[in-house]
């Protein structure tokens, strides 16, 4: 199998009225990923992180504990939603307990039971300092029916070495997840997509969280997205390497299908092979000098 056909979605905030409301609006937004023929669904970073707008405001201490109280509804609703529908659904993030700490989970459910985790491993000043979460510290190569995926959430994106290893273990996907809350965050975050995909050679899909809470939360108040699916900006694919993009900062889904052969033709035939021509000698001298 070649191609994939991906919905990546910005996830719009807005007014909850309860949980059965946001797991409503979420099958909503799956069941038009279904009507679209997606075979793999990309939602957010802190998906799960609307539910807050339900409760008074909370410490973040508070809020964790708030969230990992849901962790078995959202995985029983995920692992269900996958398999009546056939889509394997890369969950976005939640926060959940793990051991005596906190983490940043992404999960991803396929349509025969199987769940996927990944722990993020970059965390922001806000979530080491103020949320105290635990960053995560082993990358999960995922392996699907259309080849090797793996995930980095948000921040992760904008380390090179983490996707360099991914790649070099065969991925061909990466999927980013994100909650970015201002324009500069969403735009480190693009700009460092699609500089993954032009080194690596391979695809990144984009998702993140848009619009705002109708009375704000200090975990969570506005989202800033674009998202989109991005592969190398050489042939065969478009000069500026972007196969689809959303509309800013607008509660919709964008799809793309990509070609795995494509990116054969690109490592053998492209105009540069970045991912071939890396001179790992070279630096690992420099790093020593």
């Amino acid at each position: 199998m070649t191609t994939l056909k991906i919905a990546t979605i910005q996830y719009g905030l807005s007014d909850l009225h309860s949980a059965e409301h946001y797991w409503e609006l979420m099958a909503e937004k799956l069941q038009e990923a279904v009507r679209q023929e997606a075979e793999l669904v990309v939602l957010p970073e802190y998906v799960t992180a609307h539910l807050l707008s339900l409760v008074p405001t909370m410490n973040n201490e508070e809020a964790c504990r708030y969230l990992d109280s849901f962790t078995t509804a959202y995985c029983d609703f995920f692992e269900r939603q996958s398999k009546e529908t056939g889509m394997v659904i890369a969950a976005g993030s939640h926060i959940c307990q793990e051991a005596d700490s906190y983490v940043n989970t992404a999960f991803m459910f396929f349509p025969d039971g199987r769940v996927e985790t990944q722990n993020k491993f970059h965390l922001t000043p806000e979530e080491k300092h103020r949320w105290l979460l635990k960053g995560g510290d082993s990358l999960n190569i995922i392996h699907t029916r259309w080849g090797k995926a793996a995930i980095l959430t948000c921040y992760d994106i904008e380390f090179p070495e983490i996707a360099r290893i991914a790649a070099a273990r065969g991925v061909e996907l990466i999927l980013c997840p994100s909650y970015t809350d201002s324009a500069a965050g969403y735009h480190r975050v693009r700009h460092c997509c699609q500089a993954r995909a032009v080194e690596n050679q391979l695809f990144v899909a984009l998702s993140g969280i848009v619009g705002s809470l109708p009375v704000s939360r200090p975990q969570i108040d506005e989202g800033h997205c674009q998202a989109g699916v991005f592969a190398p900006c050489d042939v065969p694919f478009p000069n500026d390497g972007i196969l689809i993009s959303g509309r800013l900062n607008e509660n919709m889904a964008v799809y793309a299908t990509v070609d795995f052969s494509e990116l054969d033709k690109n490592r053998k035939h492209g105009v540069v092979a970045p991912f071939y021509d890396r001179r790992q000698d070279l630096y690992e001298r420099e790093e020593k000098a």
